[in-house]
Parts: C-alpha cells; sequence; structure tokens
C-alpha cells in the first residue's frame, strides 16, 4: 500500500456499513493459531455487513512474499447480531489495492455478488 492509498483508505463509500474494524480474528480457533499469533498481530480487519445479511470480511496485512501492504476481501453471510456470527464464502480475493476492495464492497452491496473475481 503506498502513501496515496493510505489517503484513499479514510474514504469509504461503506462506513455506515461497518460493523468490525480492529485487530484481526479468526472466525474459528483453529490449531495453526497460536504459533502464528505474532504474525497475526499486525493485521487489521473490517467487517461489513449490508442490509440483505450478506456482507465481507476484508483484511490488510503484509504477505511473506511482498514488501507491501495488500487487503484480502471474502464475501459472507451473516445469521446473528453479534458481528463473527458468519459463514464465509471459499471464495478470497487477494493482492488488492483500497479503491478495489471499495469497488467489490459496491457489488456485494448491490447484490451482484456471484462471482467476485468478474
Amino acid at each position: 500500500m503506498d502513501e496515496f492509498e493510505l489517503i484513499h483508505e479514510f474514504e469509504d463509500r461503506h462506513l455506515k456499513h461497518l460493523v468490525y474494524e480492529g485487530a484481526y480474528c479468526l472466525v474459528k480457533p483453529e490449531p495453526f493459531y497460536e504459533p502464528l499469533k505474532t504474525l497475526f498481530k499486525d493485521w487489521r480487519q473490517r467487517i461489513y455487513r449490508f442490509e440483505d445479511d450478506i456482507g465481507a470480511s476484508v483484511i490488510l496485512y503484509k504477505p511473506v512474499s511482498r514488501n507491501a501492504m495488500t487487503w484480502d476481501i471474502v464475501m459472507a453471510q451473516f445469521f446473528g447480531e453479534n458481528p463473527f456470527d458468519f459463514k464465509q464464502s471459499n471464495q478470497i480475493v487477494s493482492n488488492l489495492a483500497w479503491l478495489e476492495v471499495q469497488k467489490l464492497l459496491d457489488r456485494i452491496k448491490s447484490g451482484q455478488h456471484k462471482d467476485l473475481r468478474g
């Protein structure tokens, strides 16, 4: 992520749908979580929930293979009021710029989310 993206990060068209922003949290504790906890400590997560209980988990992190920060997005179907009470899709779209994340959130919100990559 470059400085220009950091400025645009504050331009979030979906801010009113943001239900969580903070440290990255695994939905289900996985056996590998403890050894990798130090890796996850700098990761940030945003969870968006739209009116139809469809939303997305968006994660900012620095991959081992890159020098720059990047975003990943995965769609989610919400079941309860808790922001972490969701089932996530198997489709993760990786290595995104913030503006690409915003466009994908637009598609999810509008119901055009059958295939995020398309």
